[in-house]
């Protein structure tokens, strides 16, 4: 849960941090965000209340590093795909962001639900996928 605020603290607080700190942010809490996410334990959610949370209204995004090409599965043999870093970020923002309220609100089941959930089927590919652009973006001939 640590991991995920911390996170979610740094996507809201992005507009004070300049382009470098930015990138180098991301990839330190995408890293810590993933990692984290892999002791998550499966489980059942219960139904209870939707939460939601808004996506920073200032968002800086990440300038002349924001698109990047990539594919989407390594292990087919496809055409490259443009993709956004900010758009990466805010994406796995939102999902971690919507456990996080559920936390917050009491419901600790759901949110760890929530969290494993999401990781496996759509953060978790937005994390790595930013990461290696961020490993380029922040690396010596950046």
């Amino acid at each position: 849960m640590h991991q995920v605020r911390t996170y979610c603290e740094f996507v809201d607080g992005a507009r004070e941090l300049d382009l470098d700190k930015r990138l180098a942010t991301a990839r330190r809490r995408l890293v810590a965000l993933y990692s984290a996410a892999l002791s998550l334990p499966s489980g059942v959610h219960r139904d209870e209340a939707d939460v939601e949370r808004q996506r920073p209204e200032e968002w800086p995004g990440f300038g002349e590093k924001d698109f990047y090409w990539e594919m989407f599965d390594p292990y087919v043999d496809e055409e490259r795909v443009g993709a956004s870093l900010s758009d990466d970020v805010l994406d796995v923002y939102d999902d971690v962001g919507r456990g996080l309220g559920y936390w917050d609100a009491g419901h600790r089941e759901r949110a760890v639900w929530e969290w494993r959930f999401a990781f496996e089927t759509h953060w978790g590919d937005h994390a790595i996928d930013a990461l290696r652009a961020l490993h380029r973006a922040c690396g010596p001939s950046a």
